[in-house]
């Protein structure tokens, strides 16, 4: 599994590891959809545009995760997959999804990329709930 949940006070710290920046952001959105929808089934149906800014890896996965949460929230836009050019998914449908929580925001606060021994990267993101 690409990332792991850590015990945080009253928010969801995650740790992703994957080899690039591009994995980091996979691993990101099968984390933020776990939060929000548990393990109900999300089709590959749509793409939605996002553009993963800032100047560095860690400030580009944080934005990049951020818009993702904004598709969700405003449009109902459930992520599947991080796309090369945005995000993968489809539009909510209450016969297949089931919210199980909010997330408020994906949060600055203790994140951080490393690169590990192996080559690959490591980040640590809070989720604020």
């Amino acid at each position: 599994m690409p990332y792991r949940f850590l015990s945080h006070t009253a928010d969801a710290a995650v740790v992703l590891e994957a080899p690039d920046e591009a994995g980091l952001r996979a691993a990101g959105v099968a984390a933020l959809r776990e939060l929000l929808l548990g393990d109900s089934p999300v089709a590959v149906a749509l793409e939605r545009p996002i553009r993963a800014s800032g100047n560095d890896t860690a400030e580009r996965l944080i934005n990049y995760l951020r818009e993702v949460l904004y598709l969700y929230d405003a449009e109902r836009f459930v992520p599947a997959e991080a796309a090369a050019e945005g995000v993968r998914g489809e539009p909510f449908q209450a016969d297949r999804h089931r919210a199980i929580r909010e997330v408020k925001a994906v949060t600055y606060h203790g994140a951080e990329v490393r690169r590990g021994a192996d080559g690959g990267l490591r980040a640590t993101v809070v989720f604020d709930l």
